[in-house]
């Protein structure tokens, strides 16, 4: 008897919320009654690492079982939310140009076998993928690809973002203040870039100057032909303030109206533009950036300038207490003292954030609506919020062009009273 897979999920790479699909089979015919096929799940590239999960699974009447991955490690991949092995929040990282992920990104390893109604044979054949957190829509078909994300031409979207690109090139606006990542898979089988371009421009389109980003372990990646799991994910710090912490390309343009960066390997290359445009709006309150995991293991953001509204609540538990000292030489109260004494006090901070958004940027809010893990940098600190507004209206056929928008989120911590 041989035990093999019949077919396994496409891409080596892709988001952990789908149907990972792995189909296994028995070349002898007709099999037993007490035939089932063993399926192995392992938390790693090797049969060695940690066993997750084991399961018996009788063939179907063609002789083949099919076995769903994506079901086993539900939850278990999660967004970075800080630097590698580090406790600096991953919007603010400007230590280095790139840091780690710190598992974001992980290998499972699914192994078939066989019982024969006597014997247990395990991991007559393997197969290893590896999982950023992300998801694909029921819409968007079986096995989706996700080979746009991968480095290989410049037509490839590479940079981990749920924004569309017009004629390959991602744009956002971004203001001197503003902090952020831009995140990528680095990995040389799947990816060929092996630095970042950062160039700056003025209003002109005229270049000033650049500088090129090996990515490498001096630079706070991995070198793309390395097989640390964990560096198969990449972080950059993109915004201005980050970006001019590591490279100082933008005080040193101060007539810069954007910047790009770009994946390269050598001359050629590898991926679209990132475009960071320079907001200029004037602002007279402290703008607030959000930030959402999205939908392909990476960050988004949106900054909304109009004045926040802060609102805080309190939830209170209280009880009755007697007024008066039993235990005293002679019994008295005051006219103040106390009958009902609360115990348990809570408050919550929400805030409605106003700001002009296009269309564009309106669009690419739905995402966060969708999103587990949202943050606001509110002045000037990042801080877990969750999600208010339940629902919103987008107009995807307008002729309109910005749109007043108001968001309400509320803090995702207790204050404490």
């Amino acid at each position: 008897m041989a035990v093999s897979f019949a077919s396994t999920p496409t891409d080596a790479i892709t988001v952990a919320d789908q149907h990972l699909i792995y189909q296994v089979s028995e070349s002898t015919s007709p099999l037993s009654d007490d035939f089932r096929f063993v399926i192995t799940v392992y938390d790693g590239t090797t049969t060695g690492a940690t066993l997750l999960n084991k399961l018996y699974l009788t063939p179907n009447t063609n002789e083949d079982a099919f076995f769903n991955l994506g079901e086993v490690v539900r939850g278990l991949v999660i967004v970075d939310d800080r630097n590698y092995q580090g406790t600096t929040v991953l919007h603010s990282y400007s230590a280095n140009y790139f840091t780690r992920s710190n598992g974001g990104i992980r290998a499972f390893t699914v192994g078939v076998g066989s019982w024969n109604g006597t014997t247990e044979t395990l991991n007559t054949a393997t197969s290893t993928i590896y999982l950023v957190d992300g998801h694909f829509q029921i819409s968007q078909g079986f096995d989706p690809s996700f080979t746009d994300y991968y480095g290989t031409t410049s037509t490839k979207k590479y940079w981990l973002t749920d924004r569309v690109p017009v004629s390959n090139v991602i744009e956002i606006t971004a203001a001197e203040e503003d902090e952020g990542i831009a995140s990528f898979i680095n990995e040389d089988s799947v990816s060929d870039a092996t630095a970042i371009w950062a160039q700056a421009f003025n209003s002109a389109g005229t270049f000033l100057g650049g500088t090129t980003i090996l990515i490498n372990a001096t630079n706070g990646s991995q070198d793309p032909t390395d097989t640390t799991v964990d560096g198969y994910l990449t972080h950059m710090g993109a915004f201005p303030v980050n970006i001019e912490a590591t490279t100082s390309l933008l005080s040193s343009h101060p007539t810069w109206a954007y910047y790009e960066l770009q994946p390269r390997e050598g001359f050629p290359t590898k991926g679209m533009k990132y475009r960071f445009i320079k907001d200029c709006r004037p602002v007279k309150h402290s703008p607030v950036q959000l930030a959402w995991a999205n939908t392909v293991g990476g960050w988004d953001y949106l900054r909304f300038d109009g004045k926040k509204q802060k609102t805080v609540t309190r939830e209170e538990k209280s009880y009755r207490k007697i007024v008066g000292d039993y235990d005293a030489s002679s019994f008295s109260f005051t006219s103040f003292d106390r009958e009902t004494q609360p115990y348990h006090v809570e408050a919550k901070e929400q805030y409605v954030l106003n700001g002009i958004l296009t269309i564009e940027e309106l669009t690419l809010l739905q995402y966060c609506m969708r999103s587990k893990n949202v943050m606001a940098r509110i002045d000037g600190s990042w801080v877990p919020v969750i999600i208010q507004s339940n629902s919103m209206q987008i107009e995807e056929e307008t002729v309109s062009k910005i749109f007043m928008t108001s968001f309400n989120v509320e803090l995702a911590q207790y204050i404490r009273c």
